[in-house]
């Protein structure tokens, strides 16, 4: 037992050193910020068309102000609340503008949270958990869409082979989005100009239309389809506009496929905000007319940081916390839009297995949305998971050997979906403790190792086994099958049909 002991500090001594001490202290300050009991409370948040009531109790003696704490401000790095409002009774309803002048930009307080501070001569302390938004006023009403089949298909794109969706008797799919492959800074030909808190962003209309709208249209108006959008940034080095890259590239970066966005300025959240919120607008529409996005899959595989959302090395805290920031603000922003609109936070296969010390789990990520919703509120978000098997090359998913039925199983693959159904109808996990959370196996396939009758028939297997299995779980919503066409990027050939393009 000594030696396990050991064996286990010294791990957590080398994941440790890999940290910044300013990001280790920052660690401790929001662990125990969550894990605080605050004598006062903020009980709830609700925003209009134009003003936001914030409703709380503050219990003890002294001077209290209700602080506002917009996402470029860190909860538990403010020693003086610059934006305050003296409480003058312990019980109190406070109504305020939703749009306020700050630094050139009509910011929008739709994307702050709340909390009460009490003064002292240094500094202002903490005396309640911040609070987002629990009731969001929206402008127009969208039924929700039903779905038909837990088929679903993932990286959707219009072609020539469109009537497949139809003959597979398809109900969802997702789509990836990335902000930094349509929008700009300044002018190009045949861009629109979208103004959002008073600043003007332009948008490649030829590449929406060509690249989004036609696969949002043949699946959501000609199929009544539920589409979820992928949303991704690249990093600047390898963005079209450069100058855009660098205001929404996330400061600490250090290379990766896609990069966290950047929140930590009015410059870079209003950016970003302004690409959520034309998205929005565009595709939550009462007639249809580009088509439709209903759920929002908040980046790609966010345990795999390092590679997928990167922000730089990171304690996972630290990172959670940037990631439901990012979660927040589409959540807000989408829900004047649509008001049954879900956010997904999206991860791997490997549930408790951390093959690289710089990335993290699954469980420990969800466990912490959880904590975040309890402490600051809760709002509707959902689980976009990868069920690959344990090997991605192994069709036969039903010998993956670390995939077990515990609750802290290694990796959830198609052999073990009892674990992510279990987690799904526990109530605890549950939406305000009622409402199931929606659960998407949003990037999965199971994959053929050549073209062979034998290795079809072993592909064939593992999707019938994978099938069975998803049909037969209530808490598992939907299956986007990855990939619709074999893909060279894949390094496995996972599609339901060979390559799109001929020349492989």
């Amino acid at each position: 037992m000594l030696l396990v002991g050991c064996h286990e500090d010294q791990e957590e001594e080398v994941i440790s050193s890999i940290y910044n001490e300013d990001d280790l202290k920052y660690e401790d300050s929001l662990k125990r910020y969550l894990r605080n009991t605050y004598p006062s409370v903020i009980n709830k948040v609700s925003v209009t068309e134009s003003s936001i009531e914030i409703v709380g109790n503050c219990v003890g003696e002294g001077h209290f102000y209700l602080g506002e704490i917009p996402p470029y401000l860190d909860v538990t790095k403010i020693d003086k609340a610059p934006y305050k409002v003296e409480l003058t009774e312990a019980s109190f309803s406070i109504v305020l503008d939703r749009f306020i002048e700050r630094e050139g930009v009509l910011y929008d307080r739709l994307l702050s949270k709340w909390a009460i501070f009490q003064m002292t001569d240094l500094t202002d302390q903490l005396a309640s958990h911040a609070r987002h938004a629990d009731e969001i006023w929206a402008s127009q009403h969208l039924s929700p869409i039903t779905l038909t089949s837990k088929k679903g298909l993932g990286g959707l794109t219009a072609n020539s082979f469109i009537s497949d969706l139809s003959l597979l008797g398809i109900s969802s799919a997702t789509i990836n989005v990335c902000i930094t492959h349509f929008m700009h800074l300044t002018p190009r030909t045949g861009d629109v100009e979208y103004v959002y808190g008073g600043k003007s962003y332009y948008m490649d209309l030829g590449y929406l239309e060509n690249s989004i709208d036609r696969t949002l249209l043949a699946a959501t108006k000609e199929r009544n389809m539920s589409v979820a959008a992928i949303i991704l940034l690249e990093p600047a080095s390898r963005c079209i506009d450069s100058q855009l890259g660098e205001i929404l590239q996330h400061p600490d970066n250090d290379g990766g496929v896609y990069t966290m966005p950047n929140m930590t300025t009015l410059e870079g959240l209003n950016c970003y905000a302004a690409a959520l919120d034309f998205l929005a607008k565009r595709y939550c529409t009462t007639d249809n007319r580009y088509g439709r996005i209903s759920h929002w899959i908040m980046h790609n595989e966010v345990d795999g940081a390092r590679d997928w959302t990167n922000m730089g090395i990171k304690p996972i805290t630290v990172f959670t916390d940037t990631y439901v920031k990012s979660m927040r603000m589409c959540y807000n922003i989408v829900r004047q839009y649509d008001e049954n609109a879900e956010v997904f936070a999206s991860f791997s296969h490997s549930w408790t297995e951390k093959s690289n010390p710089t990335w993290y789990t699954c469980k420990e990520m969800i466990d912490l949305l959880n904590v975040y919703s309890k402490v600051e509120g809760d709002f509707q978000w959902g689980l976009a998971y990868h069920s690959y098997a344990q090997d991605l090359t192994n069709p036969c998913t039903w010998n993956d050997p670390n995939a077990t039925c515990s609750m802290n199983t290694q990796f959830v693959t198609f052999k073990n979906l009892e674990v992510l159904n279990k987690w799904a109808l526990d109530k605890e996990n549950k939406y305000k403790g009622i409402i199931k959370r929606s659960v998407w196996l949003s990037e999965a396939g199971v994959n053929s190792r050549g073209y062979s009758d034998e290795e079809l028939q072993k592909q064939a297997a593992g999707v019938a086994y994978a099938w069975k299995k998803v049909n037969a779980l209530e808490g598992i919503d939907a299956w986007q099958w990855h990939n619709w066409f074999d893909h060279p990027g894949d390094g496995a050939c996972l599609g339901l049909r060979k390559y799109l393009d001929e020349s492989y």
